[in-house]
C-alpha cells in the first residue's frame, strides 16, 4: 500500500483522537503554509514510503487550528509548523519541528520507533 493511501486528513480534535485509537502506531505530520512544509515533507515521504507498516496523519494548520491545538494539548508540545510526530501507544515518543525535519532526523526517529527488521 502506498503512502497516499495511508494518509488521513485530521481536522478536527475528535478525528485525532479516533487515527490515535485505531493507529497507536503512527505519525501525524502539522502542515503549515511556508515554503518550509513541502521541503521537509518531502524527507518524511521518502521514509515512510516504504513502511507499510504506519499510518500517517496531516493536519493542514490554518484550515484545523483546533486538530492542531489538540496534538499540542496531549504532547505538551508547542505548536510549529511544520512539525512531525512519531506516536507509539498512542503517545509521542519523537518529535521535530521546522528545519530538524531532516532525512536524519526522521530516520533517526523511525528506528527508535519500530526498528526495520533485516
Amino acid at each position: 500500500m502506498s503512502l497516499k493511501d495511508r494518509i488521513e486528513f485530521l481536522t478536527s480534535p475528535a478525528e485525532v483522537d479516533a487515527f490515535l485509537a485505531k493507529n497507536p502506531t503512527s505519525a501525524i505530520f502539522k502542515a503549515g503554509t511556508c515554503h518550509k512544509t513541502n521541503e521537509t515533507f518531502g524527507s518524511v515521504q521518502s521514509h515512510l514510503e516504504g513502511r507499510e507498516d504506519l499510518r500517517l496523519g496531516i493536519i493542514k494548520v490554518v484550515e484545523a487550528r483546533p486538530a492542531s491545538n489538540h496534538v499540542a494539548s496531549l504532547t505538551g508540545v508547542t505548536h510549529e509548523s511544520p512539525q512531525l510526530f512519531f506516536f507509539r501507544g498512542g503517545k509521542a515518543v519523537f518529535d521535530r519541528d521546522n528545519w530538524d525535519i531532516t532525512s536524519e532526523a526522521v530516520a533517526e526517529g523511525l528506528q527508535q520507533l519500530v526498528p526495520v527488521k533485516a
